[in-house]
Parts: structure tokens; sequence; C-alpha cells
């Protein structure tokens, strides 16, 4: 009898999903050759849509993962606020060593896509 229990037990929890979906996007487990645990497109699109509501951004438009916050037209308090809704929006809470290091929108992107926390 133990044995079966077992058997019935390995068999169901050896399966593990690829990922798993939540309302928003797809939760993508974590893969040890990328290190990701939040898919990077759908960080860089709510992302790029977080920088591009902000009033000193240029040209909303011509946001790319290679833009520098000086190309999207941030002052360094405008980057201070828009680091804070990006904080609000993955529910995550950057050091302030690594957000001075963010170079590029895809500093960022690729910062909040490999945080364990970020939703």
């Amino acid at each position: 009898m133990n044995r079966r229990l077992v058997q019935i037990f390995n068999k169901q929890f050896s399966q593990v999903p690829k990922f798993f979906t939540s309302n928003e996007q797809p939760i993508v487990l974590r893969n040890e050759k990328s290190g990701y645990y939040v898919n990077p497109e759908a960080v860089a699109r709510r992302m790029i849509k977080v920088i591009s509501l902000h009033d000193d951004v240029k040209n909303p438009s011509a946001i790319t993962l290679q833009s520098t916050w000086t190309d999207i037209g941030l002052s360094d308090m405008a980057y201070v606020e828009v680091m804070v809704e990006v904080e609000r929006e993955f529910e995550i809470e950057f050091p302030d060593a690594d957000v001075e290091c963010f170079r590029t929108v895809n500093d960022a992107v690729e910062y909040v896509a490999r945080s364990f926390f970020a939703v």
C-alpha cells in the first residue's frame, strides 16, 4: 500500500508546468541559462508604458530598449520619479546603488526580469 501511494505521489508531482499564468502575464519558471523570473518582453512593454506616461518625456513613441535617460528627456529628478513609478508597477524596491547603474531602459528591464520579487 505504501509503495502504491509513493508511486501516485511521484507521478503527480514529477510533472512541473512550464509556466503559470496570472491576470497580467505568464510567470515563467526560472531558466538556469537565462536567469529570468519574469518574462523580459512583458517587463519591457510595461516599463516603456510607465516611462512614456511621465510629463518630461520628449517623444514617448521613440522610446526603445537602447534609449538612455537623457535621450528620453529625463532630468535627474524626473529619472527618480520614473524609477519610483517602475517600483510601484512591479511591486519591488530598487537599491539606490543599482538605480544609479541603470544607463539604458534595457538595464532596468534586465534588473526587473531577473528580480525574484517582481510581479
